[in-house]
């Protein structure tokens, strides 16, 4: 009988199993009854915003408590609409937390600015809704109203303060006396726009890391 050789075929070690490909959540819908309740409230910002500008018997919008609040109208009637219509096609919430970030580091530095450099007070009904009103409503909003703002990048806080020195190189191309402490000529300029840098950049790093600290 003839005796079968030994084989010496090797076999490769099983391989690990490879993890399933993880996807992106998708955001959820908002439920019909915050929805309501978030319209509700962005409307109440609208409001707020345009009896701010209005009171001021139609200012300069070079001021830039009048420009955010008018600004403010334009832009939480801008959100309404896409958040409104985003559900309308069951979609979830559209991603407008950059213009809302924007909004609420613009209005927060009016009134920080108001109450310290200008010791402005609220005794007027265009400066109690320009300058704590229509400036709490937004940080509410974005505290506490919507999700996507907790995708905010770490870079919007730049991209803020950068829109803003767009509106100071208009302030001062156009050579008005709104703010004195913005005059190029007077000597505090250097150090009082190294404040509004700081205060600028230091709200909108706060608001992003409040935004991520969200769990709901």
């Amino acid at each position: 009988m003839t005796q079968r050789p030994y084989s010496t075929a090797t076999y490769p070690w099983p391989a690990p199993a490879r993890p399933a490909a993880t996807l992106a959540p998708t955001p959820a819908l908002t439920p019909a009854g915050a929805l309501f309740g978030e319209t509700l409230w962005r409307v109440l910002i609208i409001g707020c915003a345009l009896i701010g500008y209005q009171a001021t018997g139609g200012g300069t919008l070079l001021a830039l408590s009048q420009l955010a609040s008018v600004a403010a109208g334009i832009g939480y009637a801008m959100v309404t609409v896409l958040t409104l219509s985003a559900a309308a096609l069951r979609r979830p919430e559209p991603p407008t937390a950059w213009l809302r970030g924007l909004l609420a580091v613009t209005l927060l530095l009016v009134m920080i600015t108001w109450f310290t450099a200008m010791g402005g007070g609220l005794d007027e009904t265009w400066s109690l809704f320009e300058h704590l009103l229509t400036p709490l409503a937004v940080l509410v909003d974005w505290l506490f109203i919507g999700r996507r703002q907790r995708s905010a990048r770490w870079w919007y806080p730049l991209s803020w303060a950068g829109v803003l020195l767009l509106y100071l190189a208009a302030y001062l191309s156009a050579d008005v006396a709104v703010y004195s402490f913005l005059d190029p000529a007077d000597p505090i300029f250097g150090a009082a726009l190294a404040g509004l840098s700081t205060v600028t950049l230091a709200v909108g790093f706060a608001l992003v890391a409040t935004a991520r600290a969200r769990r709901d």
